[in-house]
């Protein structure tokens, strides 16, 4: 959780991480979204900025590889 300004305003974030398995490749996104792309681990982990997320990549592909 965190909290930023945007035009003048405070606004309070908080960033939620499911992991998830699909049969599927069609995806519908919700009005909030700009668009979506499906990455293996090593591009998600190149392209991802924030450490709190590349945290969770990383903890999801231990539990995925202990899994599968």
């Amino acid at each position: 959780e965190y909290n930023f300004k945007y035009q003048g305003e405070l606004v309070q974030k908080k960033v939620v991480f499911f992991l998830a398995e699909t049969k599927t490749k069609e995806i519908k996104i919700s009005h909030e979204h700009s668009g979506y792309a499906w990455m293996d681990y090593n591009a998600s982990i190149e392209k991802t900025t924030f450490n709190n997320a590349k945290t969770v990549l990383a903890k999801a592909k231990k539990l995925l590889s202990n899994t599968l």
